[in-house]
């Protein structure tokens, strides 16, 4: 009466690898990849402070306040640094623990049928 009716389902099918992939899609590797870029953000973050408080310390010339400045944010880089080491182990931990697999919780994968 009205024509041929296609289903529209078939054209909004995704044809991507990242919805066919086996380690998850939509959300689940939104959340995963997001974990992952932080995790560079920071390192890159730390080397970035590291560079300049060692700038700081090498042009302090003999002023203690700038080197103990300089020494603060050293380590405090490099604590944040251990920081962010220690959550992606303890994740990888508690995913071996819990769920028998050491990368559920860094990378998660669905299951589907």
């Amino acid at each position: 009466m009205f024509g041929s009716v296609r289903n529209p389902f078939q054209v909004l099918a995704p044809t991507s690898g990242l919805a066919t992939s086996t380690s998850g899609s939509g959300l689940i590797l939104l959340i995963s990849n997001l974990f992952k870029f932080s995790i560079v953000i920071a390192g890159i973050y730390t080397l970035f402070n590291l560079v300049q408080a060692g700038y700081g310390f090498i042009s302090a010339g003999g002023d203690a306040k700038v080197v103990q400045k300089s020494w603060e944010r050293i380590w405090r880089s490099v604590l944040g640094l251990v920081i962010v080491a220690g959550a992606m182990l303890l994740a990888m931990i508690i995913g071996w623990l819990v769920f028998g697999d050491i990368n559920f919780i860094v990378s998660p994968r669905i299951f589907r049928p």
